[in-house]
């Protein structure tokens, strides 16, 4: 209503009274649509009620003076009353978007005022009139009127108001001119009471409702907002999300999988019907679901080949089971995703003339161009990966032995042995003979490089059984990591080569890292090996800390702990020169211990509601009792565990073993958060997020970095807030350096906040002045004016 006049004046007034006012136009909007509604809703039961009222007075006025005008009163009572029942009718099924909203508000207000005039000039028109025995039933009619009519607007404060004031004032008015008795008297004073309380009474139910209505729409915008996050996630992202009761009955099913299973609606049919409906005669892959199933065991990656729309396209589904389901009993969560196109491509790649002829893997020209486009990658985005070189050893003998024949089915079995040891986005290759060469993209983990080189030995290792004859081969392995051990691709493969050459020279069937004795890098990184271990006994490490800052109250709630090595002669030493060469020895080991201790050491002292959060090298978490060293920590120190988090790498998640997950649950047993760091950079997958237990995902800053520059990193980063909100998962993003950036994660309700924007990592000197800033004002930390970018990136 506009407010240049007084009756839009009054009308906005009464807004901010009950709060209507104060709410944003959409939610403005649907208030307006449960106003009428509830107003609304109460019309044909006060239409129903209308007939026998007009009645009894009707029956009570016959024989009186005043009966045709009491008759014409009743008559119009009656006709507002289906008025308001055909508005009721019209509206019954329109929401808040229908245009005609404000109109049914002011027909409803019109409706109230016409039946406040009616009403009261039918009090002033029959008390005075009604003999003293129909008098008491007269007056009850008309008082109960008057009331329930004005509580069944008491939704809409300005109808109801417009039904007061239209019903008493006209009363007052009309009795007034009458003469006064007794029975005026009374009902006047009836009618001022009416007037002064009721108003009041009304607002304060108006304005509890408008409260309750919005908490209600807050709550279905989350709502909404949350659908469509997880909804245009779903339509960017690879696999789809189902949820079963106890009995394998669907629960929740994605819209784009439903729409695949021509699934009505999501609850009632059991999921694996469904699949096995789909599945193509003879598949294998849905066995492994139903077993999995049936004895209540997480599965995952089981592929089943279905039938959709009379193609045949390949599915790759996961689950686990979980505790309860959203209704409370124990069920199935998991994903599905379709790997058609995966499939499709190998089966594409195969006949292409990069193939080798025997093998069927990459040949040497082909694994050239995929070296050279790791290194393209490489250069352009920092992405590592990993080469190993891999040479049989005696096959020449065998080869000469048996023929050549045999020797051709000898390397076409280990060459489907190494495919089966590696990832389907993995490249393997035969350069030629008895030579074999595997880049591992997207890493350059050590410690899976040499779990994979591991498996690799053992699996060739184990006897052949060709043409009735048993062979015995064996299998040495180098290793290059990229950048570690080159950024070139000839660079790249000199060293995996000589990695290569000194395991055959350490006796063979081992894998050694790229190390080259006359190599100035690698004698530097030998000087720096042993120079680690002097640096533990002088302590030359420290730790900086680097604050992780609450979205919601700007206060620092996490102290990020990342060392730094102050070298004698050299200067401070970065991690990324030093790490790398611990994880290659136990020192990492001692090094991971040091720098937990000395961080629980120093949060100790810092205030109950701030944690501090340590990465362990995947190296370290396998070489060594992680849970007794972190418990052994926090006896030392006193810290509580629920003031320590571990942030791991996904690199350690890869092998999915019993024992790592054991021992990731009993970190969680002793209050430790697991936190998994660089979240989207190496192999992030939704499947980890079913298998592993995190209380938080740290988004790579490669993301943030990327808010300004499109519009596929900001749909990323919302899709993940949305993921981390629904399953319960806090989300820090690292690396904010802008205040654009800032602005973004905080409206997609990003939990935590860590970057230079805020501060650089600061020695432990200066932990509590800054915390004590942060105490005084929260806003201190954000240092750099408006769309300031930082000149340099976090680290650690």
């Amino acid at each position: 209503m506009p407010l240049d006049n007084p009756v839009g004046s009054v009308c906005a007034a009464i807004d901010r009274y009950v709060g209507l006012s104060d709410m944003a136009p959409a939610q403005r909007r649907r208030a307006m649509a449960a106003q009428v509604s509830a107003a609304l809703n109460l019309v044909p039961v006060t239409a129903a009620a209308a007939v026998p009222a007009a009645a009894l007075l009707l029956f009570s006025a016959w024989g009186n003076a005043r009966f045709p005008i009491v008759a014409g009163l009743l008559t119009v009572f009656v006709l507002l009353q289906l008025a308001a029942t055909r508005l009721w009718w019209r509206r019954r099924h329109v929401g808040e978007a229908e245009p005609g909203l404000r109109g049914a508000v002011r027909q409803l207000c019109a409706i109230a005022t016409l039946l406040g005039l009616n009403w009261g000039v039918l009090l002033a028109v029959m008390v005075p009139s009604t003999d003293t025995q129909m008098l008491v039933i007269v007056a009850a009619i008309l008082t109960a009127g008057m009331l329930i009519v004005g509580f069944v607007f008491a939704a809409m404060a300005q109808a109801m108001l417009s039904f007061i004031a239209a019903s008493g004032i006209t009363a007052l008015a009309g009795l007034a001119f009458q003469p006064v008795d007794q029975a005026i008297g009374s009902t006047m004073a009836l009618v001022v009471l009416y007037l002064v309380f009721m108003p009041w009474v009304g607002l304060q139910m108006a304005r509890v409702f408008m409260a309750g209505i919005g908490g209600e729409v807050r709550q279905k915008e989350i709502a909404d907002l949350n659908h469509r996050l997880l909804s245009g996630y779903e339509e960017t992202a690879s696999e789809w999300f189902w949820e079963t009761d106890e009995s394998g009955r669907t629960v929740r099913v994605s819209p784009r999988l439903r729409q695949r299973l021509s699934l009505p609606s999501d609850a009632g049919v059991p999921l694996f019907r469904l699949l096995s409906q789909a599945a193509v005669p003879g598949d294998t892959g849905i066995d492994a679901i139903r077993a999995a199933m049936n004895e209540r065991k997480p599965f995952h990656g089981a592929e089943v080949a279905v039938s959709v729309a009379g193609e045949v396209r390949w599915w790759r589904v996961s689950g686990k089971p979980t505790s309860i389901d959203s209704h409370g009993a124990p069920g199935f969560v998991g994903t599905v995703s379709d790997v058609t196109a995966e499939k499709a491509t190998e089966s594409k790649i195969i006949q292409l003339a990069h193939r080798d002829t025997l093998t069927g893997l990459y040949n040497r020209a082909s694994f050239t161009e995929r070296l050279e486009a790791s290194v393209r990658t490489l250069e352009r985005y920092g992405t590592p990966f990993s080469l190993l070189f891999l040479d049989l050893d005696k096959f020449k003998l065998v080869n000469d032995t048996y023929g050549h024949p045999i020797g051709d089915k000898l390397l076409l079995e280990v060459a489907n042995r190494v495919l089966e040891a590696v990832r389907s986005e993995d490249c393997v290759a035969r350069l030629g003979g008895d030579e074999f060469a595997i880049i591992i993209e997207r890493s350059n983990d050590a410690v899976f490089a040499a779990k994979l080189a591991s498996r690799l030995i053992a699996r060739v290792l184990e006897p052949y059984q060709i043409e009735g004859e048993t062979l015995w081969i064996g299998v040495s392995v180098g290793i290059a990591l990229a950048p570690q051990h080159g950024t070139r691709p000839e660079q790249i493969l000199r060293n995996a080569d000589l990695a290569l050459y000194r395991a055959k020279e350490d006796g063979r069937g081992v894998f050694r890292y790229f190390e080259a004795q006359m190599d100035f890098a690698q004698r530097e990184r030998r000087i720096l090996e042993q120079e680690m271990h002097q640096a533990l006994e002088e302590e030359e490490f420290r730790l900086c800390y680097q604050p992780m800052i609450s979205a919601d109250s700007g206060y620092i709630c996490c102290m990020e702990a990342l060392i730094r090595w102050d070298h004698p002669i050299r200067g401070e030493i970065s991690p990324g020169e030093f790490i790398s060469i611990a994880e290659q020895s136990n020192l990492i080991v001692e090094i991971g211990k040091w720098t937990l201790l000395t961080a629980c050491r120093a949060a100790a002292d810092w205030p109950d509601n701030v944690c501090v959060s340590v990465n362990v090298a995947a190296t370290h978490f396998m070489r060594s009792d992680i849970v007794a060293d972190v418990a052994t920590v926090l006896e030392s120190t006193g810290l509580d565990g629920r003031r320590l988090e571990i942030e791991i790498t996904e690199g350690l998640l890869i092998e999915d073993s019993e024992d790592v997950i054991n021992r990731l649950a009993a970190l969680k047993r002793l209050g430790c958060a697991i936190v998994m760091d660089d979240f989207g950079t190496g192999y992030s997958s939704l499947s980890y997020l079913l298998k592993f237990p995190f209380d938080r995902l740290k988004i790579d800053q490669s993301f943030i970095a990327d808010i300004g520059r499109g519009a596929s990193a900001r749909a990323i980063l919302m899709a993940i807030a949305s993921l981390g909100e629904n399953l319960g998962i806090k989300i820090t993003a690292e690396g904010v350096e802008t205040r654009e950036q800032l602005s973004f994660l905080q409206d997609i309700a990003c939990d935590q906040l860590q970057g230079y924007l805020f501060s650089q990592p600061v020695p432990h000197a200066d932990v509590a002045p800054m915390m004590l800033r942060n105490f005084i004002d929260t806003s201190a930390l954000v240092a750099l004016p408006q769309d300031e970018t930082a000149r340099t990136r976090s680290t650690g």
